[in-house]
């Protein structure tokens, strides 16, 4: 099975990549998408904020450490990819071009206003999701271990 993971940051991410650890096996392959967000181009021709001073780079690395190097440590298969749309836009984006059979992501327990405030990527996610969607609440990937 191939399975894209959002590699964000903080707790959304863990509670995804802890659900994956628990739940996919050997054969599975996991892609851990970090999304950029493309304001700086668009403000006074600007370059991208995340290319200054090889933040980019940072991105990845952050995206292998949190999320491959743990997979990894349990036979998954897992590499990064930064793509320059914005979180949500990068992991359908990458579903699609990898014809994903599943996207994880992470999401902080709290109500639909904040989701909409905030921009929420799993909420963003469940009205269209390119393939089948599971949403990890932060706390509870542990809780939520398949049998097979």
């Amino acid at each position: 099975m191939k399975v894209v993971v959002s590699a964000s940051e903080g707790e959304e991410t863990r509670a995804a990549r802890d659900w994956c650890a628990a739940n996919l096996h050997e054969d599975d392959e996991v892609i851990a998408v970090v999304g950029t967000n493309q304001v700086g181009e668009f403000v006074l021709g600007a370059p991208p904020l995340d290319s200054i001073n090889g933040a980019q780079f940072d991105l990845i690395e952050a995206a292998q450490r949190e999320v491959c190097v743990p997979l990894t440590s349990v036979g998954v298969a897992c590499t990064s990819r930064l793509v320059r749309r914005t979180q949500g836009r990068a992991l359908v984006q990458v579903a699609r071009e990898e014809h994903a059979d599943l996207i994880v992501v992470g999401k902080y327990p709290h109500g639909s206003f904040a989701d909409a405030v905030l921009g929420e990527v799993a909420t963003q996610l469940a009205h269209r999701p390119p393939c089948p969607l599971v949403i990890v609440p932060v706390g509870a990937a542990s809780v939520l271990h398949s049998s097979g």
